[in-house]
């Protein structure tokens, strides 16, 4: 081996351990951004969203700070393929260890043009320029929902109760987090009316005392009716409408005599 050759090829193999290294830095080094950042609330309704223990679901914000020095940064929201959807800041200072107000932002649920982002799940990506490279926030993601649950009773049993009786009240959530059974009094003049609610948690099944307020119930006919709120504090019910459109709740009447 030449002496050039011998140079060039100590030059090569310094670079590369300098990359390795580099590299080994890089991996154990503290996060370019600090401040737990995460989508709140995780799930919104850019159309007609509520508030849920007094969170707002209209929207969603994103707050953190950076760790090593000031830069400016680009904020985008990507969905799943990684298609930038909404630039939500461009070329914003952030000073180091700033959090307020440097590193607040928030997404309204709407594209750059101004159209509602489809239902589906998006994602915060963060660009720093003066360093060129970019945070993925791939494990925090924000859903879009702007469909409520459908909730559905699909059996009541028995349908025919003595007073204080159990009876077993089977339904489907769809795409909700626990639901409330209510109970609805339909024989009385004036309508359905309600006579008694309870929460049932996540399960598809529930057993109701047959008491309302501790007591039995009084003889009577009643609707199983369901209401159930998503994690973008949508809520459905069941039966949509009172009284329900004839055949639109076949199994979820019971008769206590």
């Amino acid at each position: 081996m030449t002496r050039l050759s011998s140079v060039a090829f100590a030059t090569l193999a310094a670079a590369t351990v300098a990359a390795f290294f580099v590299i080994q830095h890089l991996k154990v080094t503290t996060p370019l951004i600090q401040g737990n950042p995460s989508p709140d609330p995780s799930a919104i309704n850019p159309v007609n969203g509520n508030v849920c223990g007094g969170v707002n679901h209209r929207f969603t914000r994103l707050s953190f700070y950076l760790q090593h020095r000031a830069d400016d940064v680009d904020v985008y929201v990507v969905d799943s393929s990684g298609a930038i959807v909404r630039t939500v800041a461009s070329n914003h200072h952030m000073r180091r260890n700033v959090r307020k107000p440097d590193g607040e932002f928030s997404w309204n649920g709407r594209e750059d043009n101004g159209t509602v982002a489809p239902n589906g799940t998006y994602y915060f990506e963060i660009a720093l320029r003066n360093q060129g490279r970019t945070v993925e926030l791939s494990n925090a993601p924000v859903k879009v929902i702007t469909v409520p649950p459908r909730p559905f009773v699909t059996r009541v049993s028995p349908s025919l109760v003595a007073a204080g009786a159990p009876v077993t009240i089977r339904y489907s959530v769809g795409a909700g987090r626990g639901a409330f059974v209510l109970l609805y009094r339909t024989d009385l003049p004036g309508g359905a009316r309600l006579a008694f609610s309870f929460g049932t948690g996540n399960a598809h099944r529930v057993v109701w005392d047959g008491r309302i307020h501790g007591l039995p119930a009084p003889a009577g006919h009643y609707l199983a009716g369901l209401r159930v709120t998503d994690q973008a504090c949508n809520t459905g019910t069941f039966p949509r409408v009172l009284p329900p459109a004839p055949g639109a709740a076949p199994n979820a009447v019971v008769t206590v005599r």
